[in-house]
């Protein structure tokens, strides 16, 4: 165990003796989070947190199951592929607002273009619907979606961040962002009952819920209480004491403190995030020993991926090696060419052969929670004579100093459940592309071009083997979310959220 970790672990082993009362008999689920729930809309404030509530309160017209890769209708009962740019959405006739006010075709139409209009000042939501030309009423129950171009994540995005808003209640606000905040409504398998932004977001399940399916299923918990916590000492005291009922742990330590207790259970639940190390190839941060792909191919061999993720990632068996840009679950990773596997021998030659007999230096900066990450791999790179500073930065401070160019190396994490979503992170040509490869752009074009499975493949096997030939980025390991949680709590395994967790699918034992 950690140092730094060693008051936490003995504040909470005297509470261990004090047996959890979870509230299965209340139906009652209190849930703990780090960060803020702001608001309830995930599109106006993109946060794992947002996303946690936003996905019980509302839905899309389509259902993705992040296991099996396919697609099951929701608010839609049937889609129709018309031709390459149109698709006919069939909507159902039987859902109804939280309000009882009927799901019409107004709701999509506004809906989607309150997401791509420019005055709208969403952060992610244009993006994701940039494939989109003009959203079509045919009658009540019928839209017509058009696109400008084919776009393989155009179904995903529906499902994932396309998530309906009542056209007649959102419009009303002035300020748009005051319905997902003071009285959000939606159609999902939870009602939002109370609701302190920033504080506490009480749900209820919904009892007019019907058109759910096994990839949504309708809610088998009556209550959840959800509430922020930011001190980690205070989440695991509550849990310990009955005041909780489950929490994510933000760290391996965390999750180990309660294993074997028989009182709880740790699961943890594969998603789509993976970790990473990037290196900035361009020399943009002022390490020029980083444009020598011999150097960065050096960096590679001095990394033990499987027992820096063994020792550092939590999720036992569900943390596995990846060798792309993409956890185990991601949609159409290919990837041909593994990184160069470690030889800490071979890393010093390199280094040697490269004019750098002595080591070198370098920073690495940690995003958010990553500070244990990029501390094992300095770890590693200190062994073969690279010696790496390590430079916690907060989110977003992360992303101004990665688009500015000033990141020599960077130990982060990040997963969509496509895997042209997380190679456009990195290799889009933008400012925080560190790579500009002329290979891969053609390439990344290419992907986007193509609904064909074989075809979307092979190109994502070329570019993840040029990455890996040339060193740019090394994957690390899958990233599932670890859940500390009452024994009688049911936890599903997979989840297609960013905090790695579904309200709507958790059961009592």
């Amino acid at each position: 165990m950690r140092i730094v970790d060693a008051a936490l672990a003995a504040a909470v082993a005297v509470l261990l003796a004090a047996p959890a009362q979870a509230q299965k008999a209340k139906n009652t689920l209190r849930v703990a989070t780090t960060g803020q729930t702001n608001t309830t809309v995930s599109v106006e404030n993109p946060q794992p947190e947002t996303d946690l509530v936003n996905e019980a309160v509302y839905d899309g017209l389509a259902c993705y199951d992040i296991k099996t890769a396919s697609f099951a209708p929701l608010l839609a009962e049937s889609w129709t592929q018309i031709d390459d740019l149109t698709t006919e959405f069939a909507l159902r006739e039987d859902v109804a607002w939280q309000d009882g006010s009927p799901f019409t075709a107004d709701d999509v139409v506004y809906t989607l273009r309150y997401f791509v209009d420019p005055a709208s000042k969403l952060r992610f939501a244009p993006e994701n619907f940039s494939w989109l030309a003009r959203v079509e009423k045919i009658d009540d129950h019928r839209v017509r979606l058009v696109a400008k171009r084919i776009d393989p994540l155009a179904l995903i995005n529906l499902a994932n961040v396309g998530n309906m808003l009542p056209a007649k209640l959102h419009s009303a606000n002035e300020n748009k962002q005051d319905f997902g905040r003071l009285h959000p409504i939606g159609t999902g398998p939870y009602k939002v009952v109370a609701i302190d932004p920033g504080k506490h977001v009480t749900l209820a399940r919904n009892p007019d819920y019907r058109h759910g399916n096994e990839c949504k299923p309708a809610a088998a918990i009556g209550t959840i209480e959800i509430a922020s916590i930011p001190d980690a000492q205070t989440r695991m005291a509550q849990l310990v004491t009955g005041g909780l009922d489950i929490l994510r742990a933000e760290s391996k330590d965390q999750a180990e403190v309660f294993a074997g207790n028989p009182d709880f259970m740790v699961t943890a639940v594969e998603g789509a995030s993976f970790s990473y190390l990037t290196i900035d190839a361009l020399g943009r941060a002022g390490n020029a020993a980083l444009t020598k792909e011999p150097v960065r191919q050096a960096i590679v061999q001095a990394v033990d991926r499987a027992t820096v993720a063994h020792h550092v990632m939590s999720g036992g068996d569900a943390v596995r090696v990846t060798d792309g840009l993409c956890a185990p679950l991601t949609r159409d990773c290919g990837v041909a060419d593994k990184p160069y596997p470690y030889d800490p021998a071979a890393a010093r030659r390199l280094l040697a052969d490269s004019g750098y007999p002595d080591g070198l230096d370098v920073e690495i900066a940690a995003s958010g929670g990553m500070a244990t990450l990029a501390e094992a791999l300095s770890g590693e790179l200190r062994k073969v004579g690279i010696r790496a500073k390590v430079s916690p930065l907060t989110a977003p401070a992360y992303i101004q100093q990665m688009a500015a160019g000033k990141i020599q190396l960077s130990a982060s994490s990040f997963g969509l459940p496509d895997v042209a979503s997380n190679v456009e992170l990195f290799f889009d040509g933008t400012a925080k592309d560190a790579w500009r490869d002329p290979a891969i752009a053609p390439l990344v074009e290419a992907g986007r071009e193509t609904l064909d499975h074989g075809k979307r493949l092979a190109i994502y096997a070329r570019i993840h083997d040029r990455m890996n030939r040339e060193a740019y980025i090394l994957p690390i390991a899958s990233n599932p979310g670890v859940f500390v949680h009452a024994r009688d709590l049911a936890v599903p395994q997979d989840s297609n959220n960013k905090w790695n967790l579904e309200l709507y699918k958790l059961k009592w034992r």
